[in-house]
């Protein structure tokens, strides 16, 4: 079965996610922080990381890089209800694989779980992406021309 870390202060959007994974079949761990979501990367074995973007004491990119820099295959997934535009530029040079935009929907998360744990073919801007996805792909598209 493959393993999902979900990192997201928000209790709500933890509980939708877990439910919504655990629903289509997955194992899901969830923390609250940055801190912990990390802790708990380092002691376990995870196929593949949501986080949110804005988190207190280490925000979503950052975990990002810490999960790269021990595990550069993990993908990992960016939460954000956050302006598409400003996000979608500090996404091109960061660690992070694709991103989410707030609202979530239970098409939109597996569509992208799909993506990353059964395709295993994706490449970094090609990843799938959500929340409006068709203008996500056309944006990170665009800015790599």
């Amino acid at each position: 079965m493959n393993k999902i870390l979900i990192v997201d202060d928000e209790k709500a959007i933890r509980d939708v996610l877990s439910d919504t994974l655990s629903f289509l079949g997955y194992e899901v761990t969830v923390a609250s922080n940055g801190h912990e979501g990390f802790s708990l990367f380092l002691n376990n074995s995870f196929e593949l990381v949501f986080t949110d973007m804005h988190m207190p004491g280490m925000d979503g990119w950052t975990l990002a890089r810490r999960i790269k820099d021990k595990s550069p295959n993990t993908p990992v997934v960016l939460i954000t209800g956050s302006e598409k535009e400003t996000v979608m530029k500090r996404f091109k040079g960061s660690f992070v694989d694709t991103v989410i935009f707030k609202p979530l929907s239970l098409e939109d998360i597996q569509k992208t779980v799909q993506g990353f744990l059964h395709t295993r073919q994706w490449t970094r801007g090609s990843a799938p992406s959500v929340s409006d996805s068709v203008s996500s792909q056309r944006y990170m598209k665009a800015e790599e021309q």
